[in-house]
């Protein structure tokens, strides 16, 4: 899910940072660019941590900027199809729920919460109700669930987790389990 991935791309340094450290202002310009970026090749660039290398800068006429070949390493966040994840629920809808894990959400739809319908509860806002069990999700419980699609692009990140199967579900039920298997 999180790598520590090098990078290779070319930053534009502007002429009012001249006369700065080169590996500082790489190291700024490639944070402010970059972090919370997607690419399909990396995923969600969370952190630039350092400056590997740094080419001597190259002018392009008609631009007084100076523009270096540079390589970083980041921390980079990539769902993997099958992985399982914990995370927090954010919010619940008519149609499923979403999960906070780690730098973004992740959508549970109702189909895929257990082998029971789940619907918003009538009495209180915000809350799934499972139709047989009457056990509940709603803002704040914490979950574990596995991917089942992750799609990366180059501007977006959807992943789909499921919490059908075992060792899924939320936390209070996979203790309940737990108890009612050792009684």
């Amino acid at each position: 899910m999180y790598y520590l991935t090098r990078i290779r791309e070319t930053i534009r340094v502007p002429p009012n940072r001249f006369g700065e450290s080169i590996a500082n202002v790489i190291l700024d310009i490639s944070r402010a660019k970059n972090e919370t970026t997607i690419g399909s090749d990396v995923g969600m660039i969370v952190a630039v941590l350092s400056i590997i290398e740094v080419s001597s800068g190259r002018i392009v006429p008609g631009d007084g900027a100076t523009f270096h070949d540079v390589e970083y390493e980041a921390i980079t966040f990539r769902p993997l199809d099958d992985e399982v994840t914990e995370g927090e629920v954010v919010e619940t809808t008519k149609f499923g729920f979403f999960m906070r894990m780690g730098c973004t959400d992740a959508l549970a739809h109702i189909s895929q919460i257990a082998e029971e319908y789940f619907q918003m509860s009538s009495r209180a806002s915000g809350v799934l109700v499972g139709r047989e069990s009457g056990r509940t999700i709603r803002p704040g419980d914490l979950v574990r669930g596995k991917i089942i699609t992750a799609t990366v692009d180059h501007v977006s990140m959807k992943i789909a987790i499921t919490m059908k199967g075992e060792g899924l579900g939320l936390k209070s039920w996979l203790k309940e389990s737990m108890t009612e298997e050792n009684s």
